[in-house]
């Protein structure tokens, strides 16, 4: 009679089969448990929310904050962006291409941006990776698309720009292809255009070039997208960044605005000083349209612009290096630019290489600033001569009064310069003889100022003795009626004299002639060892005559012109600088261009091209 087991109790094979299923059970839940947790850390998910679903493939189809949102693949011809990692394309004329930057890149790793230059601040990207998550989770990761033209077709009809790409944005899955009438357009100006927005989603990108039959060949551009900052960058500020300090008939002095307003003895000072050269500048004939179009991009430029400095794998570089020349002595940097041709006017584009610190894919900012275009203009004649970097006189940055027989462009301004330095040098050692006789170093009931002292005195008449001895030289076909004639009494470079010039008004060369201060240089030194024959003097300005008879003493002897009886003949007055003229010479000056130009792509260079506007807005 077989055994009958008792209610409750299982029989062997009933336990063997019921430890079995126990164990699979556990396999089967742990292997689930490790699933979800990759899902879970796939999509960075709330570990204290359950209420997501999943589809068959494991994409999230539904979350507590993004409803009914739908992670679907890239269409075909959809190419993928990704981070701070540009991508070149050529594109035909009436063509389309389209990409996307990802959500899983656009919530992924942010960049470095490097040290940075020296006193700046670490922005939003250099912030702990949690403050980023935060960020995110509050209100989208910020994106920022960007476009630089660095090629442009050629023109079939005479002279016409080309039109620009143009660019379109969606962020709608159902609209992977943007393109004109689909998507938000994106304005692309000069060849830059930039998008930002606070991207929850997949960001769809369209690049078209339009249709037209008036141009032959592709556009050449550079797409970036960035979860950092642009990537390419176009700084339209209205406040200016570079100045036009002087120029010749074939070279032109740039200088960018104070970098710092650290004291020299702070480290920020320091750092700016002994740092490479960070700008660049980009310069161009405005005959040439090259540049027309891609004026506001840096691969643009790089591909466009005739004349360049500190900018990589540029041939016939331009020279640049820091100063703290001009008033308050802060780090700033300047160009020389050479190369120009006489009676020209030039565009200056400031631009930095990538961010400061690095620049290429996989550099936040790699692409580069542009600033906007400033305008210049070079000298007609040959006896105007740039100088700077001066040894005593090293305040001094202009052109100055030069032979180009005696003293060629090319190899005999180092000897120009030194002439005008040593003699500067040696009138001011004689000076400071006569003050080592005055009693500096006593009581303040002693000294012959109570809110002057002898190194103001030295100050000021070094500032007057190189701004008189070494005078700022203009063209002498220059009409401007605060420049005063000089030298008329000698021949021009080309051996005709004034007296033979039928362009003057009977009488007025007699005039010229028999006044001293017109009929020879204010130095001698320039008409018996340069002899430049006739040209043209922006004035000292009077504030430096009459700072020196108040800081020094009396004893010494200084006095400055009577108004009237030899002041104007002598001195100048500062006046309209804030329309960028410089009518009087001092040392540091330089001109305060408050305009700039820009040139509307729909018209002719010969037409009404050239738009003068307010700094920062334009070319």
């Amino acid at each position: 009679m077989p055994l009958i087991p008792k209610l409750g109790q299982l029989s062997p094979l009933q336990m063997r089969f019921g430890a079995c299923l126990s164990a699979s059970l556990m396999l089967l839940l742990l292997y689930l448990a490790l699933t979800k947790q990759h899902f879970a850390y796939a999509h960075e998910l709330n570990s204290e929310d359950h209420n997501y679903r999943f589809s068959l493939e494991g994409e999230i189809i539904d979350a507590p904050e993004e409803k009914n949102t739908i992670i679907t693949r890239a269409e075909d011809g959809v190419s993928a962006l990704a981070n701070n990692s540009p991508q070149n394309s050529n594109i035909g004329i009436g063509l389309t291409q389209n990409w996307v930057f990802p959500k899983d890149v656009i919530d992924g790793p942010h960049g470095d941006p490097g040290t940075g230059l020296p006193g700046e601040k670490a922005g939003l990207t250099q912030l702990e990776p949690e403050v980023h998550e935060l960020r995110r989770r509050q209100s989208g990761t910020t994106v920022y698309i960007t476009i630089n033209t660095c090629l442009q077709p050629s023109s079939n009809v005479t002279d016409t720009i080309p039109p620009q790409l143009e660019m379109y944005i969606s962020l709608d899955s159902s609209n992977q292809k943007p393109a004109p009438g689909s998507g938000t357009p994106v304005s692309v100006i000069g060849g830059y255009g930039v998008y930002e927005v606070d991207a929850t989603s997949d960001v769809y990108v369209g690049i078209s070039a339009p249709n037209t039959t008036d141009f032959s060949g592709i556009w050449n551009y550079e797409l970036a997208a960035s979860n950092d900052a642009p990537y390419h960058f176009f700084n339209g500020s209205k406040t200016p960044n570079l100045y036009f300090v002087d120029s010749d008939n074939h070279a032109a002095l740039l200088i960018t605005n104070d970098t710092t307003q650290a004291l020299p003895n702070e480290t920020v000072y320091q750092e700016w000083m002994k740092m490479d050269a960070p700008y660049g500048v980009f310069a161009s004939n405005q005959d040439q349209r090259s540049i027309l179009g891609v004026q506001r991009s840096f691969c643009g430029l790089r591909n466009n612009a005739k004349l360049a400095a500190k900018i990589d794998n540029v041939n016939d570089q331009n020279v640049a290096t820091m100063t703290n020349r001009g008033i308050g002595g802060k780090p700033k940097e300047q160009f020389y630019i050479t190369g120009l041709n006489a009676t020209s006017k030039y565009w200056g584009m400031l631009v930095m290489e990538g961010n400061s610190t690095a620049s290429g894919a996989g550099v936040v900012g790699g692409g580069g600033t542009v600033w906007a275009a400033i305008d210049f203009n070079t000298k007609s004649e040959g006896n105007c001569a740039l100088m700077y970097n001066l040894s005593f006189c090293s305040e001094v940055a202009y052109a100055v009064p030069t032979n180009p027989n005696k003293f060629s462009p090319e190899t005999g301004l180092p000897d120009l310069a030194a002439l005008y330095d040593s003699n500067a040098a040696q009138m001011y050692q004689y000076f400071n003889y006569s003050l080592q006789q005055i009693p500096c170093n006593t009581t303040s009931s002693a000294q012959y100022s109570l809110a002057r002292n002898c190194d103001d005195c030295a100050r000021a008449y070094k500032q007057w003795l190189c701004a008189v001895t070494i005078p700022r030289c203009a063209d002498y076909s220059n009409p401007s009626g605060y420049l005063k004639p000089r030298n008329v009494g000698q021949p021009f470079i080309n051996g005709s004299s004034i007296s033979s010039d039928p362009s003057l008004v009977a009488g007025q060369d007699q005039v010229l002639l028999a006044a001293v201060a017109t009929n020879s240089s204010r130095n001698p030194l320039i008409d018996t060892s340069i002899g430049p024959g006739p040209y043209k003097e922006v004035l000292p300005c009077e504030d430096l005559c009459y700072d020196l008879v108040q800081s020094c003493p009396a004893s010494l002897g200084f006095a400055c012109p009577i108004a009237g009886k030899g002041l104007e003949e002598s001195y100048g007055k500062r006046v309209n600088e804030s329309e960028g003229i410089i009518s009087c010479s001092y040392l540091g000056a330089a001109y305060y261009l408050s305009a700039s130009s820009m040139l509307r792509p729909e018209l002719s260079i010969f037409g009404v091209a050239l738009l003068v506007l307010m700094f920062g807005i334009g070319l």
